[in-house]
Order: C-alpha cells, then structure tokens, then sequence
C-alpha cells in the first residue's frame, strides 16, 4: 500500500490511503489541501490522523489537548478549513468522520476553531460559506465583528482538480499496463 506518511512513522487502523485521497496544490490562497477521490456518507470514519506528538505547536499540527499537538505535515496537516466543514476531528481517537456526504471530488475540510485553543498564525478565511466568520485564529482568539458571506474561490476548482487527478491517474495505469505487457 502506498503510504502518505513516511516508514518511521508506525502504520495505523483506519490510516488513509492513495485510493481515497490525493494531497495537492489547491491554490495561492490556501495552498495545498486533501481531495476526496470517493465518495463517504454522513458519520463514516475518514481515516486516522498518525504524526508526532509535541508539546509545542507548528503550521501543520492538531491540538489534542493543552499543551499537546500532534504534528502532521504529511496528510492531516493539509485538510483545509471551512467554517461549514465536512469533517470533524475526534481528538481522542484521532478519527476524522464525515460530517455530511462528501461526493469525489470535494476538498475535505475542517473547522479549524474547533480544535485549536489558538492558532499557529491566524488567517482571513476564504471558504465562501454563508455562515463564515472572516478570520479564523482558534476557539480562544478574540473574533473581529462577522463580515457575512466571502466568496474568493472558483466553485468549479474541486471539480477541476479531481478530473486532473483521475486523468493523471489513468495515465499512470495504463502506462503501468503497458511496462507490465512487455
């Protein structure tokens, strides 16, 4: 099984795999994030979060409780935030579960308020929900007054993204098909 997270971090129940998702560049403003390559209903398990555990905070880790946060710089650290996500984080499991269905081709998403006491580094939020909250720096950041609906990215992108994927999969198929022929 190809892997996500690198051979000295243990393999895990539920870890995510290749076939489900796909780590990519989303854009400039949110830099990578995870695509779904399948689909999952309301209350399935995702996959388990793996990583270091750390009493300090980075760019790429989730707060498990105070002063502890396991840093994932290679799967979960790259699930972008929404202010509607479509994923939760049960930090005591480290199981991520689908909030609603999640269709392929949908970026997973999480509310990054929802776990963080504060925020590495604070950010204007672009994920164009009508319920989103303009700046997102964790649940004990002191929040600036709601600006309503922000609308920077394409609708379209998730779609866009998961055709490139599946295409440069196939590619990889069928050359693979090929190598294998001779």
């Amino acid at each position: 099984m190809k892997r996500f997270y690198p051979d000295h971090l243990p393999v895990i129940p539920n870890e995510p795999c290749w076939e489900d998702f796909c780590v990519l560049d989303v854009d400039d403003k949110r830099g990578q994030g995870v695509l779904v390559l399948r689909e999952f209903s309301q209350g399935s398990v995702l996959f388990r979060m793996n990583g270091t555990l750390k009493t300090e905070m980075t760019l790429h880790s989730l707060q498990m409780g105070p002063g502890l946060h396991l840093d994932d710089p290679y799967f979960a650290g790259k699930v972008l935030h929404s202010c509607e996500p479509n994923s939760w984080l049960d930090t005591e499991t480290r199981l991520y579960i689908a909030t609603r269905d999640i269709a392929a081709g949908e970026l997973l998403t999480m509310d990054y308020d929802e776990t963080e006491d504060i925020l590495f580094r604070a950010f204007p939020c672009c994920c164009g929900s009508d319920t989103c909250r303009g700046t997102i720096g964790g649940r004990l950041a002191k929040k600036p007054a709601r600006r309503g609906r922000r609308q920077t990215v394409s609708s379209d992108l998730p779609a866009q993204l998961y055709a490139t994927v599946m295409a440069e999969r196939q590619t990889y198929a069928d050359q693979f098909a090929t190598a294998s022929v001779s």
